[in-house]
């Protein structure tokens, strides 16, 4: 089981937005019944799948895979027993919260949102602190209360995740850019310079992110280094150097 792609491939993918048709419209959780589409069976992280099949037996789903009773273990010892076992709920609000950001009718998009809620705190509600999927969970919690306007709900959510889980990024990243998005620049650097202390400096995305807030705050020199860190770890995007080379702060 590969660990490292467990923590950091395919959680924080983007999943497809997908419009209300009547035949995915939420239920209960008390008969819960979530079917995935054929793209949003493919989004998902292996475990999601494994674990989906436990639960429904691949109910409705053309050509499933047969998974294993050694590969459902696999999964369930390396996610720990007591959050496996309600992980699936996990798994659909993610894309019942996708479907709900297609959606433009309010009521619907209301409808599907609470869905989505349901089924991210049966999960989250019985998930172990310490399980390698709780700050992906953490990150979808919080989007969730967001989208329903719940922002300190959202804030506390991933202070947690960060208090028990310090060295991963994903619940980071997301908790600056609420306060970026707050206009509260100071607060934003501050969490990702926690990020960055935690890492040891080794994460190209904090790195990028951190020199974003400076560029935003006016620290160039402070922007211009972290910018070039997140480059040597070798960070994709060009923006934040072309910004820079635009400024004159960056010199080839």
């Amino acid at each position: 089981m590969n660990l490292r792609k467990l923590k950091h491939g395919g959680l924080g993918a983007v999943m497809a937005s997908l419009a209300f048709d009547g035949v995915h419209a939420a239920v209960p959780a008390s008969t819960w019944q979530f079917v995935p589409t054929p793209l949003e069976w493919e989004s998902w992280p292996q475990y999601c799948r494994v674990q989906w099949t436990r639960w429904t037996g691949g109910l409705d789903l053309e050509s499933r895979p047969a998974y294993s009773a050694t590969e459902q273990e696999n999964w369930r010892a390396t996610i720990g027993g007591k959050t496996y076992d309600g992980l699936h709920h996990w798994c659909a609000s993610m894309h019942y919260l996708s479907r709900s950001r297609g959606l433009s009718d309010p009521a619907k998009r209301k409808f599907m949102l609470g869905q989505a809620w349901l089924d991210a705190e049966f999960s989250y509600s019985r998930a172990e602190p310490q399980s390698p999927v709780f700050p992906n969970m953490s990150v979808t919690v919080a989007q969730i209360k967001l989208d329903m306007m719940e922002t300190e709900y959202a804030i506390d959510v991933l202070r947690r995740s960060i208090e028990a889980q310090p060295s991963r990024v994903e619940h980071y990243g997301m908790l600056a850019n609420i306060f970026r998005r707050q206009g509260n620049l100071e607060e934003a650097l501050k969490v990702l310079n926690a990020a960055n202390l935690a890492v040891s400096g080794t994460s190209a995305e904090i790195q990028y992110n951190l020199g974003l807030i400076n560029l935003e705050r006016g620290d160039y020199p402070a922007a211009l280094g972290s910018a070039q860190a997140a480059y040597r770890l070798g960070y994709p995007l060009p923006w934040l150097k072309d910004k820079l080379t635009q400024l004159g702060v960056w010199k080839d």
